[in-house]
């Protein structure tokens, strides 16, 4: 979990992790800023209080997002992870949801996941409002949405599920992103940079050894947001990374032949709908926030 001036937010996170740590083999917190910080202090009381099992590493100061991500990634290498061992990413104002996890591991605790697959959602969801949390019923039902077509497959090739997310984007969240230690140790060795956290999701998803990208039965993972962040509609400086992700697609089909049919379709809408936007006889697509099914929390 990297945490960056996460607050009472993060408390929120860490009390759910409190109630599913069964559920790991190891759970990391990588704060992002200075060695003394109110997050440091909450994150050690915690530890403190619950026996948690959970590490606390520093960055010693605050790191633009990839490189943050790059630091707990090599710890993780020193630690003694492998390319093929799992990880699920979590941001620190989200909540795990213990009965998605119980539903999903065997009796045994061992995850049913499929190598050259990561899984993406579906988001339990709660709003926050701006600039506060949360105050309603812990116990009340929660909304689950998808990035998969509401109707399935909820598996598809890696290719068919960003030319989808091209064509007509949904949401997607990083957070309860379930896949290899190598999907991000790829992202790092790229020779081209990625400048920032746009897309990291596609970019997460489209690492070559990954061929699917699949759901989940049912969340794991309680997501806080707001509703009317459409993602065709990015700053100057989003497009330095809409940029490495044309590099990291090419980089994709280089070893997929069987994913420039799909990238080559949705390209070419895309193609097609910035040439109505230049010529004022249309507009870019907006984001679809697909609602899966109401669940208990």
């Amino acid at each position: 979990m990297p945490v960056y001036r996460g607050g009472a937010k993060f408390r929120r996170a860490l009390e759910s992790i409190a109630r599913s740590e069964s559920y790991f083999r190891r759970i990391v917190i990588s704060l992002n800023g200075p060695l003394a910080s109110p997050d440091v202090d909450l994150a050690r009381e915690w530890v403190a209080e619950t026996g948690s099992k959970a590490e606390i590493i520093q960055t010693g100061s605050e790191l633009p997002w990839m490189a943050h991500q790059y630091f707990w990634l090599g710890h993780l290498e020193q630690t003694g992870e492998q390319p093929h061992d799992w990880v699920l990413w979590m941001a620190h104002d989200d909540q795990l949801r213990p009965r998605g996890l119980a539903a999903l591991v065997d009796e045994a605790g061992n995850w049913p996941l499929t190598p050259q697959t990561i899984y993406l959602g579906p988001w339990g969801m709660r709003y926050d409002p701006l600039g506060e949390m949360y105050d309603g019923p812990a116990d009340a039902p929660v909304e689950s949405w998808t990035s998969f077509p509401v109707d399935g497959p909820l598996r598809l090739t890696v290719a068919e599920w960003i030319a989808q997310q091209l064509e007509q984007p949904t949401y997607i969240n990083m957070s309860g992103c379930v896949t290899q230690l190598a999907s991000f140790q790829a992202l790092r060795d790229f020779p081209i940079s990625k400048p920032g956290g746009m897309r990291i999701e596609m970019a997460t998803a489209a690492a070559p050894g990954n061929r699917f990208v699949e759901e989940l039965p049912s969340p794991v993972m309680i997501t806080y947001t707001s509703k009317g962040s459409d993602r065709t509609t990015y700053a100057a400086v989003a497009r330095k990374d809409d940029a490495h992700m044309v590099a990291w697609l090419v980089n994709y089909i280089s070893r997929h032949p069987s994913a420039a049919g799909p990238t080559a379709r949705a390209a070419l809408k895309l193609g097609r709908d910035y040439l109505r936007v230049l010529t004022r006889r249309g507009e870019l697509a907006q984001e679809d926030w697909r609602y899966r099914e109401t669940v208990e929390p």
